[in-house]
Order: C-alpha cells, then structure tokens, then sequence
C-alpha cells in the first residue's frame, strides 16, 4: 500500500489530468506536480492493481510512489532506491523523465534521455538480485512483459527522483514511463508520423499488407506514411498538394479535392480510415458519420485526432463519445499521445 500515486502526463496538461481524476476518484487528492508530473495523495487503500486500471486520457505513466531523493551523488542515490525498494521484490527497473517542454516545440520530443539511460544501468548492476530480473532487463529502454513488477525512477530533475513501482498490464504500461522510443525517419515528410505510428500501436488496430486505409487530408503525407511502411494500400485525399516522396509510392493514390466532392465510387474497397484535418472536432466527426454510416460502406474501423482548438472542448468528450457509439461501434477509446499536441487520439473499431 502507499500514500501517494505518481502520474506522468505531456508538458502543459497538468490542470487537466488533475480534474479529470479527482473527478473519477473521490478519495485522492493532488499533491506535488511540476509540469508533466503529478502526485495524488490516497484517503483509502490503495494496490499496484487499482492504479493501473485508473482511466485517464491525459495520464502516461500510472505508479505507487515509495519516497522521494534529492541527491547530486548517484552513488548515495542508486544505494537509497534500494533501501526503499528493499521489500519490493521487482522483474525490471525503468527510468525515465518527466516531459522538459511541448512536443514538437523547438528540438523537443518526448525520449528516455541519457541521464536516465545511466541511472537505470547504475540501479541494474546495483540490484541485490540482478540475476532474477526478467529477460533483457540490463537494457535501460527495453519494455517489460505483462505482468511484470517494474521498479520505476521519475527524474524530475537531474537530482531529484521520485521511485516507485506499477504493474506491466497493458502496452503502454510495459514501456519506461510509457514512452515510446520512436525516431521521426529523415524522409518523413512530417510530425504526423510520428503520433500516427504511435496511435496504431496504442491501439492496436490490424495494419496488414495489402490492407486498404483511406486517409481524409492527408497533407502533407505524414499518417499515410506510418501506413505505407506496413504495407497497406492508401488512398489519400486532400485538396492541397502531397510531397513527391508520398506519389512514388505505388500503394498510394492520390486524390485532389475535397473529400466530400468526391465520388463514393473510389472508395468501395475501403475498410479503414484515418484522418488528422486541422478543424474543430465536430466538423470531423461531421465527415467521418456522413461516409461510415452509409448503406454502402463497410468500415471496420478508424483511428483520428481531435483537434482541442480550445482547452474547453474537453468538456464535450462524453457527447463525442455517445455521438461515435451511435455509428455502430462498440470499441472507442481516447488518449492523449506523447506526440499529440492540443489534440487527442480516438481508436474505433467493430
């Protein structure tokens, strides 16, 4: 049992996760929080299983915390997470660090820094049992098994840690404070890439070879890039023009104009869709019901981003989420992204 829980969430959304969980949970309240982490103290008992099954879009990273240091001397440090942890028997120790700034800002995206990179190795050669870690544990940005008890250090700064610990349960809980370690490549025509490869992973949506997608505004190209690279067949649609790197693909198929100008014809085959347009969520949504509720559409399932042109949308997330359900879908779920900006991801599918 522990006093306190330890969430991680993107730079800047702080207000935001702290509401929507004191909203859900009545016997926690806010404790600590810098920008991108937040501390809740407990009224009840709680377990490793309880936290990992809270419900948040906001939240990355979900641990008990064990105590706090202080320290400029790694070595006293790495000796103290021990003697906190001396009770705790774990299969894995993740570090990993707060978010330092707004992703896409400047240089900044979301990764596993080096700092931590050499206090995990530090927290590994120290452990007491280090031989009965699991498997590929020495490695600082290795994910861990389901169920596995992971000894987690959030860098709040460089010499000030948080420890704690959760329970691997799902796929984002199995990465090091749920981050994913993911390179934008050099021929990525932009950022879209990056939060759409982590949106199919996050959701897990089956991107086979040869699978046919349909991508609403797709300019520049970025989403249909994640989809190319896995094989699947795309049909791009936007009224602005797509980088040449998109056209010499022969899997994908560019169409000029608007999408709802468009003739239906060209998209029969179409059994999935993404789309990342730069509107307000209710003109998305306004597109996306208009096509997938039609007779003559068959689709199994979407993944988009709603754009949060102001913070105060959030409060309109229930009444998107009834509006979703009443297209025939029984699996939805929202997120934030650690590459997602003012926006959130929804995952749909039959």
């Amino acid at each position: 049992m522990s006093q306190f829980i330890m969430i991680t969430c993107q730079y800047g959304t702080e207000r935001f996760l702290k509401q929507e969980i004191l909203d859900r949970y009545h016997d926690l309240r806010t404790a600590f929080s810098r920008p991108g982490f937040v501390t809740f103290k407990t009224l009840s008992d709680w377990d490793i299983g309880r936290v990992g099954k809270i419900r948040s879009i906001f939240a990355r990273y979900k641990g008990l915390a064990l105590g706090r240091l202080t320290s400029d001397d790694i070595n006293y440090a790495v000796a103290y997470v021990w003697d906190l942890a001396v009770d705790l028997r774990v299969d894995r120790i993740h570090a990993f660090p707060r978010d330092w700034g707004v992703p896409g800002a400047g240089d900044f995206e979301p990764h596993i820094d080096q700092n931590c990179i050499e206090i995990q190795n530090r927290l590994f050669h120290a452990c007491p049992y280090r031989k009965k870690l699991g498997a590929g544990a020495e490695h600082a940005l290795c994910p861990a098994e389901r169920k596995e008890i992971v000894l987690d250090v959030v860098s709040v700064s460089p010499s000030d840690w948080y420890i704690g610990y959760h329970i691997a349960h799902d796929w984002r809980s199995c990465l090091p404070g749920g981050i994913v370690n993911l390179q934008r490549p050099i021929d990525s025509v932009s950022r879209a890439y990056l939060k759409f490869e982590e949106g199919l992973r996050w959701s897990g949506l089956p991107v086979h070879v040869g699978s046919r997608w349909l991508d609403i505004g797709t300019a520049p190209g970025g989403a249909s890039q994640a989809l190319l690279a896995r094989g699947a067949k795309v049909i791009g649609v936007d009224p602005a023009g797509i980088s040449p790197v998109l056209l010499q693909n022969p899997n994908f198929r560019y169409l000029r104009g608007r999408f709802n100008q468009l003739k239906r014809g060209h998209f029969r085959k179409i059994s999935w869709i993404i789309t990342d347009m730069n509107v307000a969520p209710n003109y998305t949504l306004d597109v996306l019901e208009d096509f997938v509720t039609q007779n003559d559409t068959s689709i199994l399932g979407l993944l988009f981003t709603l754009k949060l042109v102001k913070w105060s949308l959030l409060a309109d997330i229930n009444i998107y989420m009834q509006r979703i359900k009443s297209w025939g879908y029984s699996h939805i779920a929202f997120a934030q992204m650690q590459f997602n900006r003012q926006e959130i991801m929804v995952a749909v599918q039959k």
